[in-house]
């Protein structure tokens, strides 16, 4: 653990309790795919679905995504099954185009499981006076009601005065160019005091947008090309990192 790491929940503590006693919301901003759940588990049940499904013409990929687990999925489907020893582009567009369909729904994002220490630490800032604002490129027509659901069910402190979740109001919507409308917005309506990301960019936009807030990366996937992050950038595997360092 770095000593960034092992200070950064006190400084994020310190920084709630200081924006509270002047009068103003504390936000701290949580993505939700690839930083505050797993989503690789959504893919392997669609992959899994698939093969199952498609087992009498695709049994050799049936009999390998069986034997895979979740860790071993890449970034995108076709470099999953590449890796998996199946290259052909077009078991690739038929296999990507079933996932895609399914993917972005209510019903399976459901799949999704918390990363460690994620629900922990949410419910730590909230205790704190801190105000969980869940910003997520999921688009609100298909994914709000699976969305609450798994934050309930898991534990996330949501649907109270005291939390915010903003999705984008259609799917077509780019994700960069709905956080960056985002910010302005979050500027109007209290003090961003932290910030937390799987996308280099998006951390990097929210330290430039906000330098006094602790903005820390989630290393678990993001998009190909993804830019360097600015070295003030706490860098996580998961959330358990910062919970231990509070308790040092």
């Amino acid at each position: 653990m770095s000593a960034t790491q092992s200070s950064a929940l006190r400084t994020l503590l310190a920084s709630i309790e200081r924006s509270a006693s002047a009068g103003d919301d504390p936000l701290v901003v949580f993505d939700l795919d690839g930083t505050l759940y797993d989503n690789t588990h959504r893919t392997m049940r669609i992959l899994l679905e698939f093969a199952h499904t498609h087992a009498s013409s695709y049994r050799a990929l049936y009999e390998r995504l069986r034997e895979t687990s979740p860790g071993h999925l890449k970034y995108r489907v076709a470099d999953t099954l590449a890796a998996l020893g199946f290259p052909d582009p077009e078991l690739a567009q038929h296999v990507t185009t079933f996932w895609r369909e399914r993917f972005f729904t209510d019903d399976y994002c459901l799949y999704d499981l918390p990363l460690a220490g994620a629900v922990e630490l949410v419910n730590r800032v909230h205790k704190a006076g801190g105000v969980p604002c869940y910003l997520t490129g999921r688009d609100a027509p298909n994914m709000l009601v699976g969305t609450l659901r798994a934050l309930q069910r898991d534990g996330f402190p949501v649907g109270r005065v005291e939390t915010r979740l903003i999705l984008k109001p259609s799917f077509e919507m780019n994700d960069d160019a709905f956080k960056h409308g985002v910010i302005a917005h979050l500027r109007k309506t209290g003090r961003v005091v932290g910030s937390f990301d799987n996308e280099p960019g998006l951390c990097n936009l929210f330290k430039q947008s906000f330098p006094e807030a602790t903005v820390a990366w989630l290393d678990t996937s993001h998009a190909p090309g993804a830019p360097e992050l600015q070295p003030d950038v706490v860098r996580l595997n998961d959330f358990t990192e910062l919970l231990a360092g509070e308790a040092t």
